[in-house]
């Protein structure tokens, strides 16, 4: 039974694991993949294949550095949903991330 005031976990998630990926990078961006994985309780593939997906779209740019990768978020992009305003990237991360986390993570 979970503490009094502890809200069980639900099977599934408010948010998807592409924006939980955006959280993450956004608070630290040169996460490595293995750390993200850990993070989003996914395997090394998926957050692999996460990053790539965000790659793709435009929303991240990779950056390599030594034997490391930084990343950095295209914050001005528009959400690629089905909401009429379009609120963009940065928008969304700034309600879920601090602001110094946000700063050093954006283009």
């Amino acid at each position: 039974m979970p503490p009094p005031n502890r809200v069980p976990a639900p099977e599934w998630r408010f948010l998807t694991s592409h924006a939980r990926a955006l959280v993450q990078i956004a608070q630290d961006p040169t996460l490595r993949l293995r750390d993200l994985a850990q993070h989003l309780d996914i395997t090394e593939r998926s957050a692999f294949k996460i990053v790539n997906d965000l790659e793709k779209a435009g929303y991240l740019e990779k950056k390599r550095s030594g034997r490391r990768n930084s990343y950095e978020i295209r914050t001005d992009l528009p959400l690629m949903d089905t909401v009429p305003q379009q609120p963009s990237i940065g928008d969304v991360l700034a309600l879920l991330v601090p602001v110094e986390h946000l700063n050093s993570a954006q283009i």
